[in-house]
């Protein structure tokens, strides 16, 4: 079996997410999902790269591996600025999510394999082939992320080479501690002073665009996937090639992970007035958390994405998706690299 790690008599599947404390009611779903639907898979090693989670939560999210009988480790994450001597900006993504290029640091020696999920996701079947997938001499493995040629070149990739979701990654621990990942990806943080193109995804994609297998997208189904339709999702994001049509159909009609990526077009499950096809399973599963009286959240986008929403709405369709994609997919990212370039 060549994906698994043999423990006493056992094969393990070692899943690793990161959180702050903001988002452990959120992971507390994930975690749900992932148990209900695994239940076959014998052993669940769980490592939470813990950005600041409360002991009130901790204690929550504790009681979810007693129901399931499931193991966790907390391993409390440092602080990405004070090691790689830059100040690290995310953006409006917790700083947390940096935590990932540290497993090296972080976990055991003896984990050999790990499946790196984000908290926002939730599991909808087996995962026991994706963990047992041949990884072909690669370090890593993830679903390609739909972007355009110019947003790669913000992270310094070339249009032709693979750019993955980060939000799902499959990980031979061996091949990362061997190719010196962690350290590429603190090097390349501080050539960049710290102010990297989409935050800790982009140094991922960066340090192994050449070492990645691409995944099929129903293990990580975006909310890309469910806003647009093929034809205009890829108008939008205008990528050099991406999955075909028929591919990202099955995904959405068939997803082994869902992920609720932020959209301008839709709210997350967590938030009061979400219509994405999976919120109300999300919410299902909210109920049976140990935050099930904690309220929805309200939706705290700014005035501009609100009103773009709007006016996104109102307009013809391909007009607003043409508008949509030249912004997103060229003016955006051209102004970024020519900031870098001027060092503003």
């Amino acid at each position: 079996m060549a994906g698994g790690f043999y423990l006493g008599g056992k094969w393990r599947m070692n899943c690793v997410f990161s959180s702050d404390d903001n988002f452990a009611d959120i992971l507390g779903c994930a975690l749900i999902s992932l148990f209900e639907n695994n239940r076959e898979q014998e052993t669940i090693e769980v490592y939470i790269l813990d950005g600041g989670i409360s002991e009130g939560n901790k204690r929550k999210l504790e009681s979810i591996f007693q129901q399931y009988e499931r193991m966790v480790h907390f391993i409390e994450v440092p602080d990405i600025s004070q090691l790689t001597g830059e100040a690290v900006t995310s953006g409006r993504w917790p700083i947390s999510t940096f935590a990932r290029i540290l497993i090296d640091s972080l976990l055991p020696k003896e984990v050999k394999r790990v499946l790196y999920l984000d908290c926002d996701i939730l599991v909808l079947g087996s995962l026991k082939n994706l963990w047992e997938i041949d990884l072909k001499d690669k370090t890593a493995a993830g679903v390609m992320d739909c972007l355009s040629n110019q947003r790669k070149q913000n992270a310094g990739i070339n249009g032709e080479d693979s750019y993955i979701n980060a939000g799902v990654m499959l990980i031979d621990m061996d091949k990362w501690r061997e190719n010196q990942i962690e350290k590429q990806c603190m090097n390349y943080i501080r050539i960049c002073n710290g102010q990297v193109a989409y935050n800790d995804q982009g140094v991922i994609n960066k340090v192994l665009h050449k070492d990645l297998l691409v995944l099929p997208p129903e293990y990580n189904a975006m909310t890309l996937f469910f806003d647009f339709t093929y034809p205009d999702m890829i108008k939008y994001r205008k990528p050099q090639s991406y999955y075909s049509a028929q591919q990202v159909d099955h995904a959405r009609k068939h997803p082994r992970i869902v992920h609720f990526t932020s959209s301008f077009l839709s709210l997350r499950p967590w938030v009061k007035g979400s219509e994405h096809p999976y919120a109300p399973l999300w919410r299902n599963y909210y109920k049976r958390s140990p935050w099930r009286a904690k309220d929805l959240r309200s939706d705290n986008r700014s005035s501009y994405r609100k009103i773009y929403e709007k006016f996104y709405r109102l307009m013809p369709l391909p007009f607003s998706v043409s508008l949509s994609g030249f912004l997103h997919s060229v003016l955006v990212p051209m102004v970024h690299m020519r900031k870098n370039q001027s060092g503003e």
